[in-house]
């Protein structure tokens, strides 16, 4: 065979093989865009809004909570500091543990049905809690501190629930009784608040980094689905018999599809706007975090009597 053939054969195939090789595999499962569906676009302004103020929220969130960590050895009377020290590292990594982080997502998903659903639930309690008293024959309202109750046993339930996949307080029970009950309180709350500003620097905040931007890119698609909503429903109530009801909750669904219109360009804008300093901003709470913890940990070294430890990378 002709030498240059080969050559070019080769080369070919050599660049076939190179393309393969470095092609980005798409992810598994490939989840498909709600873009083209009436109902995701009318919330999509809304939800677009959410999440970039909820990056900023948790922006700040963990602003607050590095700063407090240099204060966390005197919260504590006379512990063991190797224990400590114990905890704490094993908090920091643990926010960046996939079961960690597994389980503060489906507590995510928890508070927001709670709290989208909390009136209805309150009063569904309450008033079970009520019909109960006026059996007893009692004249007392309980709703209010049947409200309360919810409230707070949800809470504490749902601060166990991510507590039993944080290695930092498997540690705890472990040192529960030389570190003592006010000692062992403290650095529960400590232990969280370091688990959870390590995942909030490292998992959080990329994620909401990247949904925004996927978002972001189906605004054309959005504009076209609301339009398409708008005209199939006005389509809809001129099509065959429609009874007064239908149409008044046609109606409805087109007023809601123009308030969600009206603020899309408002939205977007402000997504923009904080797109352009996602990057800094995560890399920059990173870094924070990483410094304040490095911080702390050296402290509690000291204090333990140990020598400095090398520098960590990442």
């Amino acid at each position: 065979m002709n030498r240059p053939y080969l050559i070019a054969g080769a080369l070919f195939l050599a660049g076939h093989l190179f393309a393969l090789g470095c092609s980005a595999p798409k992810p598994e499962p490939e989840i498909a865009s709600s873009a083209s569906q009436s109902g995701y676009a009318e919330r999509y302004p809304a939800e677009l809004q959410a999440t970039a103020t909820s990056f900023g929220e948790r922006d700040d969130l963990a602003k607050r909570a590095t700063g407090q960590f240099a204060g966390y050895p005197d919260q504590l009377k006379k512990p063991d500091w190797k224990q400590v020290l114990d905890v704490i590292e094993q908090a920091d990594a643990a926010g960046r543990s996939y079961d960690y982080v597994e389980r503060v997502r489906a507590v995510d998903g928890a508070v927001a049905f709670f709290n989208d659903n909390k009136d209805d639930l309150t009063r569904k309690v309450g008033g079970a809690a009520q019909y109960v008293v006026k059996q007893k024959g009692c004249d007392v309202d309980v709703t209010g501190p049947t409200a309360h109750a919810l409230q707070e046993g949800v809470e504490r339930q749902l601060e166990k629930y991510v507590r039993e996949r944080s290695e930092a307080h498997r540690r705890l029970e472990r040192y529960r009784d030389s570190l003592g009950k006010e000692n062992t309180a403290t650095l529960e709350k400590q232990a969280d608040a370091v688990s959870f500003v390590s995942y909030v620097v490292h998992i959080d905040m990329v994620e909401h980094k990247l949904r925004l931007r996927r978002m972001l890119e189906e605004i054309e698609t959005i504009k076209k689905s609301i339009d398409e909503a708008v005209e199939a429903e006005r389509a809809f109530q001129s099509s065959g018999k429609r009874t007064d009801e239908e149409k008044k909750a046609s109606e409805a669904r087109i007023e809601e599809l123009g308030r969600s219109k009206a603020m899309l360009d408002s939205s977007a804008t402000q997504a923009k706007q904080i797109d352009e300093t996602m990057e800094e901003r995560v890399a920059a709470a990173q870094k924070t975090y990483r410094e304040a913890i490095d911080r702390l940990i050296a402290t509690l070294r000291k204090n333990a009597g140990l020598p400095e430890a090398p520098p960590r990378e990442g």
